[in-house]
């Protein structure tokens, strides 16, 4: 059984916008504070590969993972969100 942070074995899934964006976001944030993927996955209390994997979209992490990367960033889970949407990564609803 996979421990907290990783995955069970198997195809990788897909990139999303929202995965592809949201470790982007955490990969800046990451290297803004000179953090390594190391220092940030025993901050978050994650395995280094995960932290890496999320950094480049493979993930469609959980809540509590990606809440756990925010705080180890010292960032509220919303201002990365909120950063991509900004930035037009994320896709927008049709208003209509």
């Amino acid at each position: 059984m996979p421990s907290d942070g990783e995955r069970a074995p198997g195809p990788p899934l897909q990139r999303t916008p929202l995965s592809t964006a949201f470790g982007s976001h955490i990969r800046q944030i990451r290297l803004e504070l000179g953090y390594s993927q190391e220092e940030l996955a025993a901050r978050a209390q994650l395995d280094r590969t995960f932290v890496g994997r999320v950094e480049r979209g493979e993930f469609r992490i959980s809540l509590e993972n990606a809440a756990a990367l925010a705080r180890a960033c010292d960032v509220s889970l919303w201002k990365i969100l909120q950063r991509a949407e900004e930035t037009g990564e994320l896709p927008t609803k049709d208003p209509s």
